[in-house]
Formats: structure tokens, C-alpha cells, sequence
């Protein structure tokens, strides 16, 4: 259901009360600024910008829901508007002048019709089936569109501050980070709450995350929040099915390696990389052990160029890896015969010596001598 705002006063033009630009517009945040004009315009031209609801808002903004609900409660603390309530749900909303603050009190249970309720010389109308107000959707692909850092001034740090919602954030923020947060820490609770559209739960999960694993820093907990926003990840729910899927995923890769430890964020993007491949576990946990054999390293670059040679050749089994194996046997001897029937003395060179006759496990010991030999020298 959607409500319309009206107004008596001129249209084509929205006034700001100096009022309101001195002491309230100068410690707003910038949605919580754009929301208001937007309010108030519609208050003061009826009919501009056509049906108003708590989800055209959200819209039109190109925020969530529970965004726009969180800005008009701001304003309603800060005494500029009051809510009206029907079922829970906002349902319309009274502009107040600063001159006539009345306090910050809501309106419940109004009758099944339009109601009007005049105040300060507005009126904000209710209808029972409001018309449907074409309006341009937010894009479906969030990951193109992941926002910058940008740096937050202290006096919006200070106005954001005042929340309610946003004080108990930071006392969790400390928690887990057992300890006052530092000015990188209060930038990056901005960041994901104002820019990233985290809400308070998702953040303190983020940082109750961090702190599990022992890794608070703002660059790798900002790794994780870019990678839960590219997701399309909104909730804890959501962010600890996909922990939890990831765990799962690269736990067997882990031990194989001998690594005990969560795999770090561009650890992740690596892995991540293997999935164009199509590979069982089984494959991967293969290379996996061969690299350790190989290199004495957890090298997961090498991992890769193992797996990308292995794509290459079409493996797709482990009977596949088996074959290319005894394949590759197979020329290494060929190359030692080579190699040994090379060194036969020419024609005329000193011959006292009976020829020696070679058998094929002969070929298969000077091979292993000659990699041997080759490894020493590396």
C-alpha cells in the first residue's frame, strides 16, 4: 500500500527552512540528507513525485527496505517527522517544522479508509488502493556496482553516531576486537554500513568472524565484506551458509597440503580459479599431493599449473593421471637409450672392452639415476 504526501504551499518549488540546513542538514549523512529533500518536496508539490511507500523509497534510492525504515526513524529522532503505523507497517508520515517540534510520537490503528491528518499546515493522505507508480529498478547485478571507500568526516562519523542501532554496532565492534576501535576500524564500520548496506547484525558477525580466525586487520575484514557484497550475501544467514560452504569446500585441500588454517581471501580467489575445470576432488587432491612431493612447498600456484597441464590433456580421471604417467615413463627411458647408445666409442676408437648388452630394467635404473642426478644439480 502506498500513501501520498501533500502540501499547501507553492509548487514547483521546495523550501529548506535555514533552520533545518544550520542544525540538522550539516550533521546528516548523505542518504539520510537525499531521503529528507526528497520528503520534502513531495510535501510541498502534491503529486511531483507521485505514490510514496517505505519500497518506492527503497527504490527510487536504490536501497533496501529496512534502509529507508532506519533513515525515516533517524529523522523522526532527530524531531522532524512523525510515522504512522498500521499493522506494523509505516504507512504515512508527518513532516514537522523545527519551530513546532512536537516530539517524535507515531500514529497507530487508523480506520480501513483514507485517513488525513493535518499538521503544521501539511497533510499526509493514506489511500486504500493506491495506483502502481512506474518507477526505474535498481540493477539485478550488484558486483559491478560494489562502491568505493570513500573517507568519512568526523562530523558525519559524530551525526551517524547518534544512532541508536549504530552505538550498539560499535560496542560490538570493540567486543571483538577487545578493545577501543581504532579510527581505520571506525572508517571501515562506516563503509560497510553506509556504502555496502551491511546492517548491524551482518557487521557484527563480519568482525565476530575476524576475530575467530584471529585476523581483525580492516584490509583482510574488508576483503571478506567485498566478497560477501559480490555475493549478493545480505545476512548472517546467508554468510554463514557460504563460511561454512567454504570450509567444507577447501578443508580436503587444506590437508592434503598440510595447511591448518582458513584459507585467506586471495587463497580463496585461487581455488576459486580451479572450479573452470571441472575437476573431482579427487584430481585436486592429487596435485595437491604431488606439489608437497615435488617442491617441499604449500605452493598453490603450483597446484595450479599442475591442474591447468592435466586440463590440457583432457584428464578427467585418475586413470587418465595414471596413463600420462606410464606415458611419460615410457619416453624417459627412450630418451636414457638414446642418450647411452650416443656415448658408443665412433669407428677406430679404443676397443679392448666387450660391449655390454642392456636390458630393459637396466634402462629403467639408469633413468632413475640420471633424474637423480639432474634433481642434485637443481
Amino acid at each position: 500500500m502506498g500513501f501520498m504526501i501533500m502540501s499547501d504551499g507553492n509548487g514547483g518549488v521546495t523550501q529548506v527552512p535555514n533552520d533545518i540546513l544550520l542544525n540538522y542538514i550539516m550533521k546528516a549523512g548523505g542518504d539520510q540528507i537525499r531521503v529528507y529533500l526528497f520528503l520534502l518536496m513531495a510535501s510541498q508539490n502534491p503529486g511531483a513525485a507521485g505514490q510514496i511507500s517505505v519500497e518506492i523509497l527503497a527504490d527510487r534510492f536504490d536501497m533496501t527496505e529496512r534502509d529507508i525504515s532506519r533513515i525515516l526513524n533517524y529523522w523522526k529522532r532527530e524531531g522532524l517527522l512523525s510515522l504512522m503505523y498500521d499493522d506494523g507497517k509505516i504507512m504515512g508520515i508527518t513532516l514537522h517544522s523545527p519551530s513546532e517540534n512536537t516530539g517524535t510520537a507515531d500514529i497507530y490503528d487508523y480506520n480501513d479508509e483514507a485517513l488525513v491528518a493535518e499538521t503544521s499546515g501539511r497533510t499526509v493522505l493514506i489511500p486504500d488502493e493506491p495506483d502502481s507508480l512506474p518507477l526505474k529498478k535498481a540493477p539485478e547485478n550488484t558486483k559491478d556496482r560494489t562502491p568505493e571507500r570513500t573517507e568519512y568526516k568526523p562530523d558525519v562519523i559524530d551525526a551517524l553516531c547518534k544512532d541508536n542501532e549504530m552505538q550498539q554496532t560499535l560496542k560490538s565492534v570493540e567486543r571483538a576486537l577487545n578493545g577501543p576501535i581504532t579510527a581505520a576500524h571506525m572508517q571501515l564500520v562506516m563503509y560497510l554500513i553506509c556504502d555496502l548496506r551491511f546492517d548491524s547484525s551482518l557487521v557484527r558477525f563480519l568482525y565476530e568472524t575476524g576475530a575467530r580466525r584471529g585476523k581483525t586487520s580492516p584490509k583482510y575484514l574488508e576483503a571478506i565484506a567485498l566478497s560477501w557484497a559480490d555475493n549478493d550475501i545480505h545476512t548472517v544467514e546467508e554468510a554463514r551458509s557460504e563460511s561454512e560452504s567454504r570450509s567444507g569446500k577447501y578443508r580436503y585441500i587444506f590437508k592434503a597440503l598440510g595447511i591448518h588454517r582458513d584459507a585467506a581471501p586471495a587463497e580463496v580467489d585461487i581455488i576459486t580459479g580451479w572450479d573452470t575445470y571441472g575437476f573431482s576432488e579427487e584430481i585436486i587432491e592429487e596435485a595437491c599431493k604431488r606439489t608437497v612431493l615435488q617442491t617441499g612447498d604449500t605452493n598453490l600456484n603450483y597446484v595450479s599449473s599442475i591442474l591447468s597441464d592435466w586440463n590440457k590433456k583432457n584428464v578427467r580421471t585418475i586413470e587418465d593421471i595414471k596413463s600420462l604417467d606410464e606415458a611419460y615413463k615410457k619416453s624417459k627411458v627412450a630418451s636414457v637409450r638414446t642418450h647411452v647408445q650416443g656415448k658408443r666409442p665412433a669407428a677406430g676408437a679404443f676397443r679392448n672392452f666387450r660391449g655390454r648388452d642392456y636390458s630393459d630394467e637396466d634402462y629403467e635404473n639408469m633413468e632413475l639415476q640420471f633424474l637423480q642426478q639432474r634433481r642434485g644439480t637443481q
